[in-house]
């Protein structure tokens, strides 16, 4: 429910997740990215919003880019991930699609996220005193 949520507010949520995600519509064109000042994957300074999402992802991945959108736009799957070990200890690429009622394919969500902070908080409980 969105109740007279200007669109300063809904940006400012989206740039508080705890993660980086993009929005591609159904025919491959970013739509939305959130923290794009902060960015792990820059753009070169080019604005994300309307780009095609292959050329947003290193050439080293995009046949798993290509199956992903093949599998989500033919029904034959619904989410998608990989793991992208140079950037940090474990970052997490996860795609999920975007689909109305009626089960139409819309297009994607796509985020990362950083385990980091993750690993450092389940360490922390495994180091503190049992009570």
């Amino acid at each position: 429910m969105i109740n007279n949520l200007s669109r300063e507010q809904l940006s400012a949520v989206l740039d508080a997740m705890p993660f980086e995600m993009m929005v591609v519509d159904e025919n491959d064109c970013v739509q939305f990215g959130n923290k794009l000042e902060t960015r792990m994957f820059r753009f070169q300074g080019e604005k994300v919003a309307g780009r095609d999402v292959r050329l947003c992802h290193p050439e080293n991945v995009l046949p798993k880019v290509e199956k992903i959108l093949s599998d989500f736009k033919s029904g034959k799957a619904d989410e998608a991930e990989f793991w992208i070990p140079s950037l940090a200890p474990k970052l997490l690429n996860r795609f999920i699609a975007l689909r109305n009622k009626e089960g139409k394919y819309l297009g994607i969500l796509e985020y990362l996220l950083d385990f980091t902070a993750i690993e450092k908080i389940a360490e922390d409980k495994k180091d503190a005193p049992k009570r």
